[in-house]
C-alpha cells in the first residue's frame, strides 16, 4: 500500500499547490459556464454584492450553480475518502465503494425509500443502512483463513451489485407512477442537477464527520497498513478500529449516494493517485484524496452539462467512461497483478 520511493518534500508541496490551483480553476469554470455564460467578474460581483440589481444572475448563481458545485464537491470528497478507507481496511488499491457493492446496497435502500415516499431527510439514513448491510455481506463472503481475499472481495461485490440491480429494476417496473419511475431512473444514472441547499446540508454533515474520523484515525490507518498481527503487536485494537473506519466509509458513501445516485470509480481513482503523488503521510493523502475527488466530479459534471448538446448527460455514465479504463489498466499493471494474487 505504500510507495517505496518517497517524493522529495518540495515536489510534494508543488503537487499540492498545483492540485489546489486546479480545483480553484475548475470551480470557477463550473460557476461561469452553462446555458447562460457568465464572466468571472460578473460571478464575483454577484457573489459579493448582496444588493445586486440583476435577479436573474443572482438566481442562476446562488440557486442553481453554487448548490450544484457544492454537491459535486461533497460527492467527490465523500466517495474519495470512503474509497481511501476501504483500501486501507482491505490493504489493496482495488477496493472502491462502487466495486465492493457498498454503493449498490446504499442505492437499493434509497430506491426503496423513494418508492415508499420517505421524506428526503431520511434518505441519507436509509443509504447508510443499505451500505452497511452490503459491506457486511461482502466482507463475510470475502474473508478467508488469511484475512480478506482481494479476488473474493471484488467478485462478491460484483455479485451483490447484480442482485441489488435486479431488485432496483423490479422497483422501477412496479413504480406507482410514470413520474416516480422516471425520477428513480434518472437518479440511478447518477447526477447532481436540481439539488438545493437544504438537500446538501445532511450530506455535508455526514461527509464532514467521516473525513474528521479518517483524519483523527490516521495513525491507526498507518498501523493497519502493517498488517493485522503487526498492528495488534503494537497495541492497536484492530477490531474496534476496523468497525469505526468501516462505519465512517459507509456513512460517507451513503451521503454521496443519497444526493447523486450511483456514481462510481471516484473512490478508486482519487485514493490511488493520492498515494502515488503525495507521499506517505496519511493525513495528507486523505486531504488530497478529497480534493482529487472534488476535481474529478467537477470536471465530469462540467462535461455532462456541456457535451450533451442541449441535453445533460448522466454523471455516472461519464465517470464510468473514465473509471472503467483506469480500473482495467490498474488490474493489468504489475501492482494490480500482485494484489489479485493475495
Amino acid at each position: 500500500m505504500r510507495n517505496v520511493l518517497e517524493p522529495h518534500l518540495s515536489i510534494i508541496l508543488f503537487r499540492v499547490s498545483a492540485l489546489i490551483i486546479a480545483l480553484a480553476i475548475v470551480t470557477v469554470i463550473n460557476l461561469c459556464l452553462g446555458d447562460v455564460c457568465i464572466t468571472p467578474e460578473q460571478a464575483l460581483h454577484a457573489i459579493t454584492d448582496s444588493k445586486l440589481n440583476d435577479p436573474t444572475l443572482h438566481e442562476i448563481l446562488w440557486q442553481i450553480r453554487m448548490p450544484r458545485i457544492c454537491v459535486a464537491m461533497i460527492v467527490g470528497a465523500a466517495l474519495a475518502v470512503s474509497g481511501y478507507i476501504l483500501q486501507a481496511l482491505s490493504r489493496n488499491s482495488l477496493a472502491d465503494p462502487y466495486l465492493t457493492g457498498v454503493s449498490s446496497g446504499a442505492g437499493l435502500a434509497v430506491a426503496v425509500a423513494m418508492i415508499c415516499n420517505v421524506s428526503f431527510s431520511a434518505i441519507p439514513a436509509a443509504a447508510f443502512a443499505g451500505g452497511l448491510v452490503a459491506s457486511l455481506i461482502v466482507a463475510s463472503m470475502a474473508r478467508g483463513p488469511a484475512g480478506l481475499s482481494v479476488g473474493r472481495l471484488l467478485l462478491s461485490g460484483v455479485g451483490l451489485s447484480a442482485v441489488c440491480s435486479a431488485f432496483i429494476t423490479m422497483l422501477l417496473i412496479h413504480a406507482s407512477s410514470v413520474a416516480q419511475g422516471q425520477g428513480l431512473f434518472f437518479w440511478l444514472a447518477g447526477g447532481i442537477a436540481g439539488r438545493t441547499w437544504s438537500e446538501l446540508i445532511p450530506a455535508f454533515a455526514y461527509t464532514l464527520a467521516g473525513v474528521v474520523i479518517a483524519l483523527a484515525m490516521s495513525k491507526q490507518i498507518r498501523l493497519l497498513s502493517l498488517g493485522t498481527q503487526s498492528a495488534q503487536a503494537l497495541g492497536l485494537d484492530v477490531g474496534r478500529t476496523q468497525w469505526i473506519l468501516l462505519a465512517a466509509a459507509v456513512l460517507m458513501c451513503g451521503a454521496a449516494v443519497s444526493i447523486s445516485g450511483l456514481v462510481g470509480f471516484v473512490g478508486l481513482i482519487a485514493p490511488h493517485l493520492a498515494r502515488r503523488l503525495y507521499g506517505q503521510d496519511e493525513r495528507l493523502q486523505i486531504i488530497c484524496s478529497a480534493m482529487l475527488g472534488m476535481t474529478l466530479v467537477l470536471v465530469s459534471d462540467l462535461a455532462a452539462r456541456t457535451l450533451g448538446q442541449g441535453q445533460e448527460l448522466p454523471l455516472g455514465t461519464l465517470l464510468s467512461l473514465i473509471g472503467g479504463p483506469f480500473f482495467l489498466w490498474l488490474i493489468g499493471s504489475k501492482h494490480g497483478r500482485e494484489v489479485l494474487q493475495n
